[in-house]
């Protein structure tokens, strides 16, 4: 697995204010599974990046290329990575 992304992650501290991070990911699509699984609860599946578990600290927005989104479920992997499975979320702004 190549890292050649970098994506921000954002922890929402207080209204208005973030905390951004920068870190190496890879983005990937997500399976036809888990688009449905996600229409079933309510959300449009995006993407899928995949972290450094060490890297992400329970952020819920991302910015990938220019555009952000909502991170709607995480999975942690035996691999030291964890994916993030991303939703263009109404109400946040770009």
């Amino acid at each position: 697995m190549v890292n050649d992304d970098i994506v921000t992650l954002i922890a929402e501290i207080a209204e208005g204010k973030e905390e951004k991070a920068d870190v190496f990911a890879e983005i990937s699509s997500v399976g036809q599974a888990e688009f449905f699984s996600a229409a079933q609860i309510g959300f449009k599946a995006e993407m899928r990046l995949s972290v450094r578990t060490e890297d992400y600290e329970g952020q819920t927005l991302v910015i990938v290329k220019r555009r952000k989104y909502a991170i709607y479920r995480t999975y942690m992997k035996d691999n030291g990575k964890t994916e993030l499975y991303l939703t263009d979320r109404l109400g946040i702004r770009n």
